[in-house]
């Protein structure tokens, strides 16, 4: 049974939770990329390729406390912005062809259980929702990595190379967020499309 608290005050609250579950996400992928880099770097005969892992590996750790700030911030920003339907926010078209790209196998694999949490919150708020403009979606977390990037001035190349751990350590481990998520609106009584189809009563 729905509860009487204030649907927009439960999913900040939720996004809140999963922005903090998605920064000890982050944390894992700077613990490991320095390891993920070297392989990089010296699976390659390439010298100048070499010298770039080398030299972003660098940049990465210096940088990291802003490219963290920047991120985490972004993603507050977004989740407030979406629940007041304030679209004022500009998007950069090629960050987002990138983050897109970048999104697009985990967000095929984690459709089915982000079209029900979408659901679910279409049901809370009274809105039709689209999952890949959820705050948290693989788009949304890819294309806000990609802002934070540019943010410390990596270039498109610096971007990709990190593309790959950024989806093995942060896109592939998303699914843990989903299903919490789902369990939260599952247990305040929000319901799936099907769900409320059912409940409806048939006509005379």
């Amino acid at each position: 049974m729905q509860n009487a608290v204030d649907p927009r005050n439960m999913l900040s609250a939720m996004y809140f939770q999963a922005n903090g579950e998605l920064l000890r996400l982050m944390d894992g992928f700077y613990s490991n990329i320095e390891d993920g880099l070297f392989e990089l770097a010296y699976g390659h005969n390439n010298q100048a390729q070499q010298r770039h892992v080398v030299e972003l590996m660098r940049e990465l750790r210096f940088r990291r406390e802003h490219l963290l700030n920047t991120f985490s911030k972004r993603m507050q920003r977004s989740a407030k912005l979406w629940i007041e339907q304030d679209d004022s926010e500009p998007e950069y078209l090629e960050e987002r062809e990138i983050a897109d790209a970048m999104a697009t196998k985990c967000g095929g694999h984690f459709s089915p259980l982000l079209q029900t949490v979408s659901e679910r919150i279409g049901h809370a708020i009274g809105r039709d929702v689209n999952r890949q403009h959820l705050p948290i979606s693989p788009e949304q977390v890819s294309y806000h990595f990609v802002m934070s990037c540019r943010s410390v001035k990596f270039d498109h190349y610096s971007i990709a190379t990190v593309k790959s751990l950024f989806q093995r350590f942060v896109l592939d481990r998303l699914g843990g967020i989903y299903g919490g998520l789902n369990q939260q609106l599952e247990g305040a009584g929000y319901c799936t499309e099907r769900q409320l189809q059912v409940a409806l009563p048939s006509s005379a």
